[in-house]
């Protein structure tokens, strides 16, 4: 049995610690669970407190290289109070450049490069879990004001209840106080302006958990195009891929501002991925169906039918003007849930509850070639004409697979100003939502209801 005080040379010339090993007259070596290019790390019972911990000794290379690594590491964890999704620090020991060590929790789930290589992709409810657990943690971290830096799949450690926890932080840095010179990073998946040697703020680690959603999505640790996921994850709502889309944004002021920005991102396409559940519980105050924004279903409406009759208007006249009545639908349920307490609008259920899917509509587009994307640059193209630029970027919209046809899922939270539709012979018009039924909002009534909800 090695111990440090009769054998210290040994360790710090890089001989491997065995089993029975005893560090700091505490912490007994149980076996080797992981070896990086910085640090080796051991399962190790401390003998004090009688608990399996993880410790991790430095090698001679990175002290070299890194000589504050590990008190740096220990500071900033120290900083931040405990979260389910941060590992926690026990313990750390330095002894100049002869040894250096700390001692972490114990998390036996292996590493999300572990999960990659022996499992390949993440199945949707796994993989949004994930990216919800590493999100908390990163809210909580950043708002201790600390950046990590080094965010990749194998400092990303699972318990046993497969929960996620960001680990290895002696790459982070206080971003009230950054050092001059940044601490060594493996830049794995570092954001664009890290590697440009440009000033940082949190935006850099959402482009790292971009990278992280996107290979546990695909099951590889190599980064490619948005257009690969989208065509290869086609069982997850078409939102998860704008959302990876935007974190992976070479610029950081196209990234999402915060990690609970993207955290109420995901809960959105949680939320959204449950299409039998939102059906199921009808329409509502906060939800509502529309069955295309195209296609007609079923036959022309009576007051049609007769213009048809009386000649004043054609068939093909007719269905133009329907569809048309289809789309000032939709944006008026937009409008209303925006003016109100949000809600979700699904297009590709009809009234009754029945999934159609916006498949049907693809006969009566314009485009030469109907597909998906050129159903979502339609839909984006009626709300920004009735509702503006503005509206557009303040709703979320998703396509969700069901069976064989997909479902849009509109997400509308209540914004935190009025939202205006523009019409054909009105000039603005206000909606609001009332019961599971959208109205328009006029005089004393409209001037009160802005007044209560908007107070300026």
């Amino acid at each position: 049995m090695l111990d440090w005080d009769s054998a210290k040379n040994d360790i710090t010339a890089g001989v491997d610690l065995r089993p029975g090993d005893i560090l700091a007259n505490r912490y007994k070596v149980e076996k080797l669970i992981h070896e990086g290019d910085r640090r080796r790390t051991y399962l190790a019972t401390d003998t004090k407190l009688v608990r399996e911990v993880a410790l991790s000794v430095v090698n001679r290379k990175a002290m070299r290289l890194d000589p504050e690594g590990v008190e740096r590491e220990a500071r900033v964890l120290a900083r931040i109070s405990n979260h389910d999704n941060i590992v926690s620090v026990y313990d750390y020991h330095v002894v100049a450049d002869e040894l250096q060590f700390a001692v972490f929790e114990y998390l036996g789930g292996g590493t999300l490069a572990d999960v990659i290589q022996n499992e390949g992709r993440l199945p949707p409810n796994e993989l949004l879990r994930l990216g919800r657990q590493l999100t908390r943690g990163l809210a909580h971290l950043h708002s201790s004001g600390v950046l990590h830096r080094d965010i990749t799949p194998k400092n990303i450690l699972f318990d046993q209840r497969r929960v996620a926890h960001l680990g290895d932080f002696d790459s982070a840095i206080i971003l009230s106080h950054p050092p001059s010179v940044l601490p060594a990073t493996t830049n794995t998946f570092a954001s664009p302006e890290e590697i440009r040697g440009e000033r940082l703020d949190v935006r850099a680690d959402l482009y790292s958990l971009g990278a992280i959603l996107y290979l546990a999505a695909l099951g590889t640790m190599h980064l490619g195009s948005i257009k690969w996921l989208r065509s290869e994850r086609t069982d997850l709502p078409s939102s998860f891929a704008d959302l990876v889309a935007r974190l992976l944004a070479k610029s950081p002021e196209e990234r999402p501002s915060d990690a609970e920005a993207v955290l109420q991102w995901l809960e959105d396409i949680r939320y959204a991925s449950n299409i039998e559940a939102l059906v199921a519980g009808g329409e509502s105050q906060q939800v509502e169906f529309k069955s295309s924004l195209f296609h007609i279903y079923g036959e022309l409406p009576p007051k049609y039918k007769a213009k048809i009759e009386q000649g004043s208007l054609s068939e093909a006249q007719a269905r133009k003007e329907i569809q048309k009545e289809l789309q000032l639908e939709v944006t008026k349920t937009i409008a209303a849930f925006l003016n109100s307490e949000g809600g979700i609008l699904l297009i590709g259920v009809d009234d009754q509850g029945r999934i159609v899917g916006i498949e049907g509509d693809f006969s009566d587009m314009p485009q030469k070639k109907p597909n998906s994307d050129g159903w979502l640059l339609s839909l984006q193209q009626f709300i920004v004409n009735n509702l503006g630029e503005e509206t557009f970027s303040a709703v979320r919209i998703s396509l969700v697979r069901h069976g064989e046809m997909n479902v849009a899922v509109v997400s509308c939270p209540r914004r935190a100003t009025e939202t205006w539709h523009q019409g054909d012979k009105e000039s603005e018009v206000f909606y609001i939502r009332a019961g599971n039924e959208t109205r328009k909002l006029e005089g004393s009534r409209l001037v009160t209801y802005v007044r209560e909800h908007w107070p300026r």
